[in-house]
Parts: structure tokens; C-alpha cells; sequence
């Protein structure tokens, strides 16, 4: 399993969002898409799904190009998690769950196999989320909502995990727990994982591979311990940082604005 995005350039109301980003991402890999607001990385995330199309340049999965794929089976090869789904689904968590193993139904009705429901209890196990299931979702916390969807991504068995900001409204432990879960999925089950993210703390933990936006542009790429460089971070962000070496890993702290005092 391999994806490619070649070349591809993006715009939103005639504003470039996206200009000539390539990268390859093979399976087995974590790759972290960091980069300031504004920088790309959810947009990029939603042209690989093919919720939006480039202008120009192509994305292909394993030869195959993206926009070719019919819908079910795109289904069934890419996951998406975005941080701004609504939680007025009329829906019980379990029913939100199963609505992620339809892709994988051979009849339009669907009705659930013993293979959907031993995936389902396996990852919602992984999660800690079995207390949930018979909750409605607009009962729950940011938190626990955040883990169902991780949950339904991981339920529907993809061959391309894609993270928005996955580790929004969790605290420490839930925000490691679920990194750690992604990362040994990803390994395990040999798929692509890709991952935007804002704390350059966990990227550095997790990713095989950091992808640096700014400005719709890859500015840097590669292992975590070459992109995370001072001087790179400190001119994209505009944050004064510190780079400590624990282990094999370099971590970012960030230490206070470059321009002291400067409104934000």
C-alpha cells in the first residue's frame, strides 16, 4: 500500500491553499502534517478523501488514481477524522459505529455480521469506550465524542487512516493513549497513517515522517529529528524554541513569542 500526492495545487474562492505539495506515504508509516492555522493540513486531509478536488496535480492509492475509485470502495480503503462533526446525530454511539462497516456490506440493507460486531467490540475495548455505547451522542463530552470517532475510523478498517487534529479535547492520558493505539494499528495492519496535528511534542513521539506547511507549501519533510530544527520552527511559527534530545527523539518546547508582547 502506497499513496502518492503529486504536485497538487488547491484553491478556495481564487486563494491558493495548496501549491505543488508531493510527498509518498507507504504502509506501516505515521506521518505528522504540523504547520501554523492556515497552513493547509486540513485541506490537504479532505483532497486525499477526495472531498475536494485539486486543480491541479493527482493523488493515487497503490497506482490508482483517487478521483477513479468508486465511492464504496473508497469507503472501505480511506478513513477520515475531522474535529468538527456534529454531535446532533440522532444516533446512539452504537448505531454511529455500525454506520462504519457499511462500506464493507455486500447487500443494500445492511445487517451485521459476527465479523462487524467483533470489530466493533475489539476497538471500542482499545478505546475504553464500552460504558458509551447505548449513550446518544449529544449527550456525550468533547472528549468522549472525540474518542468515538476515532473509534468509528478505526472500525471501519482502512487502508489510509486520516487524523485531524485526533488528540483535540482529550487530556494527557487519553491523548497518549490514542497515538500510541493509531501508531501500533498502523504498524500491525500495514496501512498508511497520516496524521495533522498542532503539538510538535507528540509528532516527534510518534510519526515516522513529519511533513512542515506553511503557506500551502511543504517547506520541510522527512524523519521528525531533521524537520524539527530551531531555526526552521522558530521562522515558520515565530516562536522562540528549544530543541531537547531525549533518546533518539528531539522535542520542541516553545519558550515565548519571538516578538515579545506583540498582539497576537
Amino acid at each position: 500500500m502506497k499513496l502518492v500526492v503529486d504536485g497538487v495545487e488547491l484553491y478556495h474562492d481564487s486563494i491558493s491553499v495548496l501549491r505543488g505539495v508531493s510527498f509518498e506515504a507507504s504502509e506501516g508509516e505515521v506521518v505528522a502534517v504540523i504547520g501554523p492555522n492556515g497552513a493547509g493540513k486540513t485541506t490537504l486531509l479532505r483532497a486525499i478523501t477526495s472531498i475536494v478536488k485539486p486543480l491541479r496535480g493527482a493523488i493515487y492509492i497503490d497506482g490508482k488514481l483517487i478521483n477513479s475509485i468508486p465511492p464504496r470502495e473508497r469507503g472501505r480503503l480511506i478513513a477520515l477524522v475531522e474535529p468538527n462533526i456534529s454531535r446532533s446525530i440522532p444516533s446512539t454511539v452504537l448505531e454511529f459505529l455500525l454506520t462504519a462497516r457499511y462500506p464493507h456490506s455486500k447487500f443494500y440493507s445492511f445487517i451485521p455480521s459476527r465479523r462487524d460486531l467483533e470489530v466493533i467490540d475489539a476497538i471500542v475495548k482499545k478505546l475504553n469506550i464500552m460504558h458509551l455505547l447505548n449513550r446518544r451522542l449529544d449527550e456525550l463530552s468533547s472528549g468522549e465524542f472525540q474518542r468515538v470517532l476515532i473509534a468509528r475510523a478505526l472500525i471501519q478498517e482502512p487502508r489510509v487512516l486520516l487524523l485531524d487534529e485526533p488528540t483535540a479535547f482529550l487530556d494527557i492520558r487519553y491523548k497518549l493513549g490514542v497515538l500510541e493505539l493509531v501508531w501500533s494499528i498502523t504498524k500491525e495492519q500495514r496501512i498508511v497513517g497520516i496524521i495533522a496535528i498542532h503539538d510538535m511534542y507528540l509528532a516527534s513521539l510518534y510519526a515516522d515522517k513529519v511533513i512542515l506547511l506553511s503557506n500551502g507549501v511543504i517547506v520541510a519533510a522527512g524523519k521528525p529529528n531533521d524537520v524539527f530544527r530551531e531555526e526552521l520552527i522558530e521562522k515558520i511559527y515565530g516562536v522562540k524554541v528549544q530543541i531537547l534530545n531525549i533518546g533518539d527523539r528531539r522535542v520542541v518546547i516553545p519558550i515565548q513569542l519571538l516578538n515579545h508582547g506583540q498582539s497576537l
